[in-house]
């Protein structure tokens, strides 16, 4: 139930008591009035003429008495019975001296001031609920917009402030909510630069350590294959000599193997010496081969100009957007789509697996880091799912904010 309908039904019920109280006040009032008034006029009929020696010009005058000698008429007072009941007044006419008692005029008089009091009762309560409610309208206004607020603060959009309100208690209250949100704004913008550098010092980490194991251990790993391999053409050796220098050159060559998979996740090559559109597609080939799932890759080959920074991004997010699906979706295939249009960068990653509940805001670190390199990238990123029916994840990035970024950079 509303605030305003609340307070009305209140309102409403303390309206009524009061009415009924002042017309039981009214109608004992009326009581005593109307006995003083016949009291009078009896005493009047007993001091007056019998009305046949009474001028008809001035019987027109006498209030409450007829002559006793008329015939009844049908009756047409203006007032309702229960009204008479309610002020116990009894109409059967009192005969005294020729003269009939008959409280009717006066019963009339007490019933339309009774009807000018309740309609005025009642037009006064209208004016007060009329009132109330452009009141609390106004009142709720700023909550309202507190809510909204506080929904959007909920949302993540810290940006969200209120104005400033002429009532002194919602303006304290509008200005405290203002400045939690600034410092809830200043403490997003930290964690969100932290972890920006965090996720920029992870990667120069991984590609310190990718160089590092590419130019000593790989070499390491080289050397050892090849004079492995060179002693199977040694006359000296058995052919048992020969046939464990031939199982190690194989061993050295699955290790090889194993090491480019190793130092493609650390960091992408690849992307270096080809480029993004180059990387992108051996992720999906390597991500088919090492999962052992069926991804169909749909590439657009027009790829803004990208700074490296942005490209490890948006590698990053494909590679981790690809490693859920292995790891959670539970699917038989995926699809990883690329487009550009005029305005945007459209990237999207779908799988056919079991899908699941809609992401809560407490996600894994996964999806933190993947939220946080669509913010990096100036994008928009849309996790979609429903059980049973696979998960989509779409990424938007304007193509105004990479320019403007590349420029920046320049």
């Amino acid at each position: 139930m509303t605030a305003y309908r609340k307070i009305a039904l209140i309102m409403l019920a303390v309206f009524i008591v009061i009415y009924v109280l002042g017309a039981s006040l009214y109608v004992q009032q009326a009581r005593s009035d109307v006995e003083r008034e016949m009291i009078g006029v009896a005493e009047l009929a007993r001091h007056l003429s019998a009305p046949q020696y009474i001028p008809e010009a001035a019987l027109s005058g006498v209030r409450h008495l007829r002559p006793a000698t008329e015939m009844d008429v049908a009756d047409s007072r203006k007032y309702p019975l229960w009204f008479v009941n309610a002020v116990n007044v009894e109409v059967q006419h009192v005969e005294i001296n020729g003269w009939h008692l008959d409280p009717s005029d006066e019963i009339e008089e007490i019933w339309e001031s009774f009807l000018l009091i309740t309609g005025s009762y009642v037009l006064g309560m209208v004016l007060c609920f009329l009132a109330l409610f452009i009141m609390v309208r106004q009142g709720l206004r700023p909550l309202t917009g507190l809510s909204r607020a506080m929904g959007a603060v909920a949302e993540g959009r810290m940006t969200a402030r209120l104005p400033r309100q002429s009532v002194r208690e919602l303006d304290v209250l509008v200005q405290r909510f203002n400045t939690m949100a600034e410092a809830l704004e200043y403490e997003q913008k930290t964690v969100s630069r932290l972890l920006n550098e965090l996720l920029e010092l992870q990667d120069r980490e991984r590609e310190h350590i990718a160089r590092v194991l590419h130019d000593d251990l790989g070499q390491y790993l080289t050397g050892i294959r090849a004079q492995a391999s060179s002693l199977l053409y040694d006359p000296d050796l058995s052919d048992k000599q020969k046939q464990q220098a031939r199982n190690l050159a194989e061993h050295c060559e699955t290790v090889q193997k194993h090491f480019r998979h190793l130092l493609q996740d650390l960091h992408p090559l690849v992307m270096e010496q080809l480029g993004l559109a180059s990387a992108i597609r051996h992720l999906a080939e390597q991500w088919q081969q090492l999962s052992g799932l069926d991804c169909r890759l749909a590439m657009d080959d027009r790829l803004p100009d990208f700074t490296g920074e942005q490209q490890t991004h948006l590698y990053r997010f494909l590679q981790e957007a690809l490693n859920n699906v292995s790891r959670h979706a539970n699917a038989s295939h995926a699809t990883l789509a690329v487009a550009r249009s005029d305005h945007e960068l459209s990237i999207e990653v779908r799988d056919d697996g079991v899908g699941h509940e809609p992401l809560r805001d407490n996600a894994g670190l996964g999806v933190r880091s993947m939220r946080e390199r669509a913010r990096c990238l100036g994008g928009e990123v849309q996790f979609l799912s429903r059980v049973g029916e696979g998960t989509r994840v779409r990424l938007a990035v304007p193509l105004m904010h990479l320019a403007s970024s590349l420029g920046r950079a320049v």
